[in-house]
């Protein structure tokens, strides 16, 4: 079961680098959220939030392999991924860009809970 853990992370991991990419690249707004790049102070936000993703994501990478880091890393994974699902369902959301969102954040959070599992079954 050991083997499994770095693997998960990575997995969770990769679910959290994918929006850095519309921060390097904006037009890619439009096909990840379903907003239009004209919208210049909603694109800052959304890019910085690209930014901040990717740090979730690097964290939880470091954490494949530094156990020492992986309590930590999880549960700020979860954290984001489960606001994020919360708010959409709030402001009936679960449909459309927002929704294919929801939708990948459920199955990190899936294996967030898989991995936390694992986790408390082996002490650490």
């Amino acid at each position: 079961m050991d083997k499994i853990l770095p693997i998960l992370f990575w997995i969770m991991a990769l679910i959290n680098m994918v929006p850095v990419i519309s921060a390097v690249m904006p037009s890619k707004m439009q096909s990840l959220y379903g907003i239009a790049p004209e919208n210049m102070e909603l694109m800052t936000l959304l890019q910085h939030r690209a930014l901040l993703l990717g740090l979730v994501g690097l964290a939880l990478a470091t954490a494949a392999h530094m156990p020492h880091l992986r309590w930590p890393a999880l549960i700020g994974g979860a954290i984001s991924m489960g606001s994020f699902i919360v708010f959409a369902f709030m402001r009936g959301q679960m449909a459309g860009p927002l929704g294919k969102i929801a939708m990948v954040d459920i199955i990190g959070l899936v294996l967030a809970a898989m991995t936390a599992f694992i986790m408390f079954q082996n002490k650490g």
